[in-house]
């Protein structure tokens, strides 16, 4: 991926604007509720429109194919999003969106890069990004990037005791949605942050 497309998706990501162009339901004038998978079907949405905005087919539920060295080790694996290039068919983009509610979500944004590393090896390491995004409603300290990581870089193991080892392909992105309440008590985003630690 060269520099300016980096600096190009990474803007795009964090624009705020953009994302209530593309999903006004998430403007402070507009708002949802957290109820269910309200918010996640929001983030969800936002990442695949943004895909086919920059020029990818964005796919929100996409299994990985069950192909390549990982095709039967773990569990089945359904990204939130894909961007898929228009030339090449592959992945560009994998993403897992997640509530992070306190430094106790740690375990749970761990499974989701483990999600993210075995769906790279089942599409055969194509992707150039792997996004873990989460959304919040309120300050709080931020999730050890390091950790997370080190995933991608050593891999882990199964609960089948199964090993999947980590992967050089794929720049593993942190982004967090802030939600905030407007006058009617309802969340709309107030902010995209790109979390690099």
């Amino acid at each position: 991926m060269t520099d300016y497309l980096q600096s190009k998706i990474t803007t795009e990501l964090q624009n705020l604007k953009t994302a209530q162009e593309l999903l006004p339901i998430w403007t402070d004038n507009w708002g949802v509720e957290d109820f269910g998978l309200s918010i996640h079907s929001l983030g969800v949405t936002f990442l695949t429109l943004l895909g086919n905005h920059l020029g990818y087919v964005g796919v929100a539920e996409v299994p990985a194919l069950s192909q390549g060295n990982y095709a039967h080790v773990g569990d089945n694996v359904r990204s939130d999003v894909v961007w898929f290039d228009k030339i090449s068919h592959s992945p560009f983009l994998i993403a897992e969106f997640e509530r992070y509610s306190k430094i106790n979500d740690q375990p749970k944004l761990q499974s989701k890069v483990k999600n993210l590393l075995l769906a790279q090896h089942r599409w055969y390491e194509t992707s150039e990004i792997l996004l873990l995004a989460y959304w919040r409603k309120k300050l709080i300290s931020s999730p050890e990037k390091s950790s997370l990581q080190q995933i991608i870089n050593r891999g882990f193991e199964t609960q089948a005791k199964e090993r999947v080892k980590g992967s050089m392909k794929g720049q593993l992105l942190l982004l967090e949605f802030v939600m905030e309440k407007n006058s009617n008590h309802l969340l709309y985003l107030s902010d995209i942050i790109l979390r690099v630690n």
